[in-house]
């Protein structure tokens, strides 16, 4: 399954891979080598509650979810179908 990073707040990045959010964790300052630290296919709370507790600040969390809808089913709703994007 192709995975992409969608959003990124300094150190912090925020992913899907189609079943579910990915935070992103930059391994190093400077570099753009990025290692998945959870997988969260609920809401956008859950999600702000995991990168959290992995060490992300609360201002950084909150940049970074902003323009995320409520849950992964409402973001993915909102997403073009990669069939529809074939056919045209």
């Amino acid at each position: 399954m192709t995975e992409w990073i969608f959003v990124i707040s300094g150190d912090w990045a925020v992913g899907a891979d189609g079943l579910q959010w990915i935070p992103y964790r930059r391994h190093r300052k400077g570099t753009n080598t990025w290692t998945g630290v959870s997988f969260v296919r609920s809401t956008r709370d859950v999600l702000a509650g995991c990168i959290q507790e992995r060490g992300c600040d609360e201002d950084t969390a909150r940049n970074l979810l902003a323009g995320l809808p409520d849950s992964f089913d409402q973001w993915k709703g909102l997403q073009p179908s990669p069939q529809g994007l074939l056919a045209r």
